[in-house]
């Protein structure tokens, strides 16, 4: 809706408080998935893949902590990144 109004805001706002919605809405809402991290042994592994004498190994490091983040998650590899 493109002409809404302060006012309108205002009562949605008002409507929402006296009816909980918001709050039954979000005791609902279930996470998608569980999120996972890494082990110890996942960034130790990495950790000595990275030459750390390069003055880039911190955020090369940084790229491969996020990359393997992003498989264990089910994320898409961005191209790019």
């Amino acid at each position: 809706m493109d002409d809404w109004t302060p006012e309108m805001d205002e009562a949605f706002n008002e409507i929402e408080k006296q009816s909980n919605l918001g709050k039954q809405i979000l005791k609902e809402i279930k996470p998608q998935r569980e999120w996972a991290g890494l082990t110890d042994e996942e960034i130790e592994k990495m950790r000595h893949l990275i030459d750390w004498t390069a003055d880039w190994s911190y955020g090369t490091f940084a790229q491969a902590i996020e990359a393997k983040l992003k498989q264990k998650n089910g994320y898409a590899e961005e191209k790019n990144t």
